[in-house]
C-alpha cells in the first residue's frame, strides 16, 4: 500500500491540495462565521436597552469563554476523534443562537454567549487540526491562505445582513438565520471527515488518543512562541475594536465601517497569495514584512485626518495581518507532531481572546490618561516587538519553509515514542 510505505518515511499526506474534505471543510468555516458575523451586530442591538456595562459584560462573555476554556479545548482535540468535538462545537452554536432568539434579558442571554464562546473554541480548533493534519507539506501555505480567505469573505456581507434582516424583519429572523448558518456549517463539518486520522487507521498508526495523558500539554510548545508574536498583532486589533468609533468621530473620519470592509478585503486578496510565497520563500519572508506593514498601518491610523488615510491604514494593517497570519499557522503546523495539532491550534487561537482583552482593556487605560491617537501610536509598537521575537525566537534558516525537518519527530510521535 502506498500510504503504507509513506508511513515508513515520514507523515501521512495527501498529494494534492484540493480534495473533497478540504473543500467541505472550506464551506464549512465559511459558514461558521457567517454565523459568527452575523452575531456581532445582533447581539449588542438586542440589549441596546440595557446599561453598557452589562452588555460588555455579555458581548465580552464569548471570549472570556474561550479563552479560559481552549487549552483544555486542545487536549481534547488531541486525545481522538476530531470530529465528536467539530459537530458538538457546530451544535451548541446552533443551541446559542436559539438562546438570543428568547429575549431573556442581558443575564438570561449571558449563558448562552458563553456557549456560545466554549462552542467556537471547539469547532473552530477542531477543524483546523483537521484541516492542517491533511495538507502538502510543500503547499502548506498556500492551503492555509485558501482556507481563512473563506472565513475572511464571510465578514464581507455577514454584519451587513444581519443589519438588514433586524431592520427589515426582526431579530428572531435574524438570530433564525444565523442559526441556519451555523446548523449547516454542521452539515459541512460532518462531511469533511478527517482524512488524516483515517490514513493514520488504514495504515495501523496509533491514534492520537494513544498518547499518555502525560503527553498531551494544554499549552503548545511549538505553537507558543509563535502564537506571542501573533500576539503582537491581535492586541492592536483588540484597540481597533474597542476605540475606532469613538476614534473616528473625534475626528471626523467619515464611515467607520469602511475600515472594517477594507480590512476584509485586503485580507481576502492576500491570503492565499501570502500563503504561497512562504511555500518558496520561507516563512520569515512573509512574516517579518507582514508585521512591518502592520506597524506602519497604525502610524498611520494614529495620525490619519481624513477618511482616505483611514482606508489607507486599513490596507496596510489589513494586508499585514493576513500575510502574518496565516504564515504563523503554516509554521506552526509544520513544527508539530500531527498527534498535538489541537493544543498547537488552540495556543495559536489563544492569541485572538488575549489580545482582545489587552487591547481593550490594556489600552482602555491608556486610552483614558491620554487620547486614542495615543493608543494607535503605541499600537503601532506591538508588531515591531513582534519582528524582534520572531527574528530571535522563531526564525527558521534561510530557504523554504522546512517541514520535513518535522516529520522525524511526527514519526516517533505515531509510532507512540
Amino acid at each position: 500500500m502506498r500510504q503504507g510505505q509513506k508511513v515508513a518515511d515520514g507523515p501521512t499526506e495527501p498529494a494534492r491540495l484540493i480534495t473533497r474534505s478540504y473543500i467541505f471543510a472550506i464551506l464549512a468555516v465559511h459558514a461558521f462565521f457567517v454565523s459568527y458575523h452575523m452575531s456581532i451586530v445582533e447581539v449588542p442591538r438586542a440589549l441596546e436597552d440595557e446599561p453598557d456595562w452589562l452588555v460588555g459584560i455579555v458581548v465580552g462573555g464569548l471570549g472570556i469563554a474561550g479563552m479560559v476554556t481552549r487549552p483544555l479545548i486542545g487536549v481534547w482535540v488531541d486525545a481522538g476523534n476530531r470530529q465528536r468535538w467539530l459537530r458538538l462545537g457546530a451544535a451548541g452554536t446552533v443551541v446559542a443562537f436559539a438562546g438570543y432568539a428568547l429575549d431573556l434579558g442581558a443575564w438570561g442571554t449571558l449563558p448562552f454567549r458563553m456557549v456560545h464562546g466554549v462552542s467556537m473554541g471547539l469547532f473552530t480548533t477542531a477543524l483546523l487540526a483537521i484541516v492542517a493534519s491533511t495538507l502538502p507539506a510543500d503547499r502548506r501555505g498556500l492551503g492555509v491562505g485558501i482556507y481563512q480567505s473563506s472565513n475572511a469573505m464571510a465578514g464581507l456581507y455577514a454584519a451587513v445582513t444581519a443589519a438588514a434582516l433586524i431592520n427589515g424583519a426582526s431579530f428572531e429572523a435574524a438570530f433564525a438565520v444565523s442559526g441556519a448558518a451555523a446548523a449547516l456549517a454542521l452539515v459541512f463539518g460532518m462531511l469533511t471527515g478527517d482524512p488524516g486520522a483515517d490514513a493514520e487507521r488504514a495504515d495501523g498508526s496509533a491514534p492520537p488518543s494513544a498518547l499518555p495523558m502525560r503527553q498531551r500539554r494544554w499549552i503548545s510548545r511549538s505553537a507558543l512562541v509563535p502564537a506571542a508574536v501573533f500576539l503582537c498583532l491581535t492586541t492592536p486589533f483588540g484597540a481597533i475594536n474597542a476605540f475606532l468609533p469613538l476614534f473616528a468621530t473625534e475626528r471626523d473620519l467619515g464611515n467607520v465601517g469602511l475600515f472594517y470592509t477594507a480590512v476584509a478585503l485586503a485580507q481576502l486578496a492576500s491570503r492565499a497569495g501570502a500563503g504561497a510565497l512562504s511555500d518558496r520563500f520561507g516563512r520569515g519572508a512573509v512574516i517579518v514584512p507582514g508585521l512591518l506593514a502592520a506597524s506602519a498601518g497604525l502610524m498611520l491610523l494614529a495620525a490619519a485626518q481624513s477618511q482616505a488615510e483611514l482606508l489607507a491604514a486599513a490596507l496596510l494593517y489589513g494586508l499585514g495581518l493576513a500575510g502574518a497570519q496565516t504564515t504563523i499557522v503554516a509554521l506552526i503546523v509544520d513544527r508539530t507532531p500531527r498527534t498535538a495539532l489541537g493544543s498547537a491550534m488552540a495556543t495559536y487561537t489563544m492569541a485572538w481572546d488575549v489580545g482582545a482583552v489587552l487591547g481593550s482593556v490594556l489600552l482602555g487605560f491608556v486610552a483614558n490618561a491620554t487620547s486614542y491617537a495615543t493608543v494607535y501610536t503605541i499600537s503601532a509598537f506591538f508588531p515591531l516587538l513582534g519582528v524582534v521575537l520572531f527574528v530571535m525566537r522563531v526564525r527558521q534558516r534561510p530557504g523554504r519553509a522546512a517541514p520535513a525537518a518535522v516529520e522525524p519527530v511526527e514519526a516517533k510521535e505515531v509510532a507512540g515514542g
